[in-house]
């Protein structure tokens, strides 16, 4: 979400490849974040999605092990992203992105990854919905996880939406995903039987 507040803040890149590069040169302070952040996110979800896995096993496991197997890919992108994106500010070996045609494939990469992690993001969090219907989670965050995931996959098309209309459908991805790790959290506090109310 804060990588999405970033993107608010510096606009949405330009068509051009010379045109990136001047926009890379005039909000290169901006856009030193969004890689850093994307790779703690991508780090700070696996504890998150093999929690969920094991919280949802007994009542689909199906569902459960499929949507943890799509997160995870969706982190697996996440880190892969934060590295292009990372290219945009920080030299490697000297190394920057200067020429136009680069910084153009850069971007390229870095919005067409984001799109990907949406898509991603939106089909787990449903298939998460469906195994969360019965068992400890509820009815209530199995609603909110379907409208989460179609938040999801509306984010995806940014260059859509504008970015406003992005920020909030982030915005609502990391409440539900706050959301699932307080209804983890209290679930391991009152033990492997215990019944944990969700907070949706």
């Amino acid at each position: 979400m804060l990588s999405g507040v970033i993107d608010l803040a510096a606009g949405p890149p330009p068509s051009s490849g010379t045109d990136i590069v001047a926009w890379i040169g005039t909000h290169e302070g901006l856009l030193a974040f969004p890689s850093e952040l994307l790779l703690f996110e991508a780090a700070f979800l696996v504890p998150g999605a093999i929690a969920l896995c094991h919280s949802l096993a007994g009542t689909d496991k199906a569902k459960a092990v499929t949507g943890c197997g799509i997160l995870a890919i969706a982190i697996s992108v996440m880190a892969f992203v934060a590295i292009v994106h990372g290219r945009l500010v920080y030299p490697v070996y000297d190394i920057r992105v200067h020429a136009a045609d680069i910084a153009a494939l850069v971007v390229a990469l870095y919005y067409g990854g984001l799109h990907a992690i949406s898509l991603l993001l939106g089909l787990a969090i449903v298939l998460l919905a469906l195994a969360m219907r019965r068992g400890v989670y509820g009815k209530r965050m199995a609603n909110f996880g379907f409208v989460t995931g179609a938040f999801a996959v509306v984010g995806g098309y940014p260059y859509a939406i504008g970015p406003t209309m992005t920020l909030v459908c982030e915005a609502v991805v990391a409440m539900w995903f706050a959301v699932a790790g307080a209804t983890l959290y209290r679930l391991g506090q009152s033990g492997p039987s215990g019944k944990v109310q969700a907070a949706v």
